[in-house]
């Protein structure tokens, strides 16, 4: 099968409704492009990116858990869902959409928050501007070495069937020559269920799509591109000097239960939020705790 890098475990539901039924949202204009954005809430102002790359946002009922103590923003990131970019599609563009945004809602500061593969451009955009970022809010983020540590994908296949296993290996096999969008869907829906603390839990994605919008495969290989070479070029001394307020909070049934553990370790304001019985997306599993966490990190900003 093909290997499988820590961004294609982000991001991997959007609740679906129809044309008529979906939220209005803004169109925001930066270089090359328009992002679709949705704005909700009042209070401190943060911003939330949806994992992936190349997918959209899913991150709606997290901005529930705080819209009432702080103003969020939820979009799509360039040339995903309903956003609408040219190139390039590397981090320091995707940073730079962030802080146009920011700009265009006139922020003087902001908490900038993500999960999975947008909690790493969270934290990006945080090493890039720190004096325009109040705090971080690492969600189910993805280590700071690229590539899985060994066992993660031996726990993700144990979590699997026997005839699961057989059919991902056969999935991956037509992936890599001329398998369709189809085998793409079945492939990912059964890594994807892996993500989940139980397969009571992952029964979810049975009622619900894995996403909002197709995967933007272009934007994806070349922001992975990009985001391996960032890491390999090593990102700890940012860290180390990185003085804002960083939460991390993870899932302890995450497929890689500690592989972000050194974000907080090393961010000099880092903190570690293991939630029990929880994978990779927490708000899913322990909405109650998530909540928690959540509201009393915003309210240790103030």
């Amino acid at each position: 099968m093909p290997a499988l890098e820590p961004s294609e475990a982000g991001g991997y539901r959007t609740r679906v409704t129809s044309v008529a039924q979906e939220p209005p949202g803004e169109a925001v204009a930066v270089p090359g492009g328009s992002l679709w954005t949705l704005s909700r809430g009042s209070g401190p102002p943060m911003v939330l990116a949806h994992g992936g790359p190349g997918l959209s946002n899913n991150l709606e009922p997290v901005a529930g858990m705080v819209d009432d103590v702080a103003r969020v923003h939820l979009y799509d990131q360039r040339g995903c869902g309903r956003s609408r970019a040219s190139g390039p599609f590397d981090i320091a563009t995707l940073v730079a959409d962030l802080e146009a945004l920011r700009t265009h809602w006139r922020h003087e500061r902001w908490v900038v928050g993500g999960h999975s593969w947008g909690a790493a451009l969270a934290l990006f955009y945080a090493l890039a501007h720190p004096d325009r970022t109040l705090g971080v809010i690492y969600l189910a983020g993805t280590a700071i070495r690229w590539g899985w540590k060994d066992g993660v994908q031996r726990e993700r296949l144990s979590r699997l069937t026997a005839a699961e296993r057989q059919e991902l290996t056969a999935l991956g096999a037509r992936l890599e020559s001329n398998g369709d969008e189809r085998d793409r869907a079945r492939f990912l829906r059964l890594m994807w269920s892996t993500d989940f603390a139980s397969r009571a839990a992952a029964t979810v994605l049975d009622s619900e799509p894995l996403y909002g919008y197709p995967r933007a495969e272009a934007v994806a290989r070349a922001v992975q591109s990009d985001w391996k070479a960032r890491l390999d070029a090593g990102i700890d001394d940012d860290l180390r000097r990185l003085t804002v307020p960083v939460l991390v909070v993870h899932g302890r049934r995450d497929p890689d239960p500690t592989g972000a553990r050194e974000v907080a370790d090393l961010a000099p304001r880092g903190r570690w939020v293991p939630l029990d019985n929880a994978g990779h997306s927490p708000w899913l599993e322990r909405p109650a705790e998530m909540r928690q966490v959540l509201r009393a990190f915003l309210g240790s900003l103030s």
